[in-house]
């Protein structure tokens, strides 16, 4: 089975939203995700402050 590829906006965005105060199960269920996913992306962009993440999910929002 192939693996599924997701956006660098949409992680962005999901991790936005942990670091909000989502939990990663909330948001792996409301997102259709495994809590593996969530955690990892959170884990590979913690060192990213929240306010930089919104705004890369804005500029590619604003481009779309």
């Amino acid at each position: 089975m192939k693996a599924k590829r997701y956006s660098t906006e949409f992680k962005s965005s999901i991790v936005a939203l942990y670091n909000e105060g989502h939990s990663a199960n909330s948001l792996a269920n409301e997102y259709h995700l495994a809590v593996q996913t969530v955690t990892g992306w959170v884990k590979n962009l913690k060192s990213i402050p929240t306010a930089l993440i919104l705004k890369i999910v804005h500029f590619f929002s604003v481009r779309s």
